[in-house]
Formats: C-alpha cells, structure tokens, sequence
C-alpha cells in the first residue's frame, strides 16, 4: 500500500487538532470535492494502519534542532503499512524549510530494510531499482552520515481523502495515535508498551502550491486553527519529559 505513487514530493502541510465530533461535519464538507483514498477503499473501510520509525542520533540532534524551529528540519523514518504491506516498507527522509516540505522516499523488502541500515557496507538490492533505487540511496547515507538508530515507534489510523478536481490536494484524518520507545531495528511493536499521544484528530491539509479556494472556505467555515504538530516531537515529550505510562486501552 501506498498513500502516493511519487518517490519525491513537494507540498505544504497546514496541521489542525481537531474534537473527534468535528470529523463527521468536516466529511460532509469535504464530500463535494473529494473521493475517499483508493488505498483505504482496497482494505474495505475508511482508515488504514501506519506504523513509522523514527530515526535519531544519539543526543537526539534531530529532535532539538525541530524544536529550536531552524531554517531546515529533518526526520528519517521507516514506514509500514500492517494491514496491507505487500511485504515492503518505505524508507523515507522528510525536509521542512519554511512551510514547504519535501519529502523523498524509497520502497525495498521488508525482509532487506534492516541489514541495509544496520550494515555501513550493506549493498543496495538488486530488485531495488530506478527512483526507489536513488531514495533508499539517499537515505541509507544519511542515516550512516549521521550515526543515527531508532528512537521511537508511532502508530496510528489514518482516514485519507484525495481531491477530484486538484492536481494534488489531500485531506487527512489521523487518530488512535500511540507511540512506544525502540532500540531495536523492527517495526514489531510491543504490544504492552504503547503510550497514546494525543485523543484529539489531528486534521492535515495537504497541497501543491497555494491552497485551493474550497479549502480556504472550510478553514473559515469551521473555524480550524493551525497548528504545529509532529507526533515524532510528541512521541519524545511523552517519554522524556513525564514519566512513562502504559496505555491502559492497549494498541
């Protein structure tokens, strides 16, 4: 499964924490101008399960340069797909400068992702060509260039919506969204270990360039107020800065 066919993409990204009661008005708003994503239609419900690995140096560099809000932010991460993973997972280097975010990503067997970062000498797969050949490169050296290992393991639901007019609009419902602390190399969660981040939606808007007109109209109409929010940011406070808490509600 995947969310987009693109291994390079370039959008912007307007964040909104939302009361679950505010999805099912903001649906019917949406309705007019979006289709549900063909990736959730294809497991047969609304929302799908996304598990991401997040990668960080050891004095956690990444994380306080987000925090300190530099010029230019960077996460490495490992993306799974559970419910529908075709035996892949995505490996993913994601840059936000300013309000643009770039984001480059490479497919490669969930069997193989493993050995590539934990080996400095690993060889790229053969299978693993073209585009997701010259992605998985690139963050298969940042990741070595950075000393980096795993941090944190964030799970949660997403319910996606593509426009049917724009070229490339977005609208994103994630919940249930759960994180638990990692040193291994696995998306194999344990299944007592998981903390819930946040019980509000977080609403993303996602576009090309300039939002579209209807999207402007519903921010409006509904009073949505942008917000910063990186469940990567959130899942280190939970852990770092409050003592840690078994999610009594389980994964």
């Amino acid at each position: 499964m995947r969310e987009v066919t693109r291994t390079l993409i370039e959008r912007r990204e307007f964040k909104y924490l939302i009361p679950a009661p505010l999805v099912e008005p903001l649906r019917g708003a949406i309705r007019p101008y979006c289709r549900l994503d063909p990736f959730a239609e294809r497991i047969g419900r609304r929302r799908y399960l996304i598990e991401n690995l997040y990668f960080d140096t050891e004095d956690l560099s990444l994380y306080r340069s987000a925090v300190t809000g530099g010029g230019e932010r960077l996460k490495l991460r490992v993306r799974g797909y559970p419910e529908s993973s075709g035996g892949r997972v995505f490996l993913e280097v994601k840059r936000r400068i300013n309000d643009v975010i770039l984001k480059r990503r490479g497919q490669v067997s969930s069997l193989r992702w493993t050995h590539l970062v934990a080996d400095p000498e690993a060889p790229i797969p053969d299978e693993v060509v073209g585009e997701d050949r010259d992605a998985v490169e690139h963050f298969v050296t940042l990741a070595r260039a950075l000393r980096v290992r795993p941090s944190t393991l964030v799970r949660y639901e997403r319910e996606p919506y593509v426009s049917r007019k724009d070229e490339y609009v977005r609208v994103t419902f994630d919940s249930e969204i759960r994180a638990q602390r990692v040193e291994d190399l696995s998306l194999e969660p344990c299944y007592q270990g998981w903390r819930r981040l946040d019980r509000s939606i977080v609403c993303e808007l996602k576009f090309n360039r300039a939002m579209p007109p209807w999207l402007v109209d519903l921010v409006a109409r509904f009073g949505l107020q942008r917000r910063p929010y990186s469940k990567y940011r959130s899942s280190i406070r939970a852990f770092s800065e409050r003592p840690w808490v078994q999610d009594p509600d389980g994964p």
